[in-house]
């Protein structure tokens, strides 16, 4: 698996577009462990991994 954090800006933003707009119809969720996971769900069958590690970090 390769890791999100590890793959080029522009395919983090694609990956998260396309994500996001699969995902409109499913019910929201305000637990970051279940954001996560879901994420991580939907990125597996693509050979991605995410995990806390790959969250932006603030400054």
């Amino acid at each position: 698996m390769t890791p999100f954090k590890t793959l080029p800006p522009e395919v983090q933003a694609q990956l998260r577009d396309t994500y996001a707009k699969e995902m409109e119809p499913q019910a929201k969720t305000c637990s970051l462990d279940e954001k996560i996971a879901r994420f991580n769900a939907w990125l597996a069958p693509q050979g991605v991994s995410f995990d806390l590690d790959d969250l932006p970090r603030r400054k």
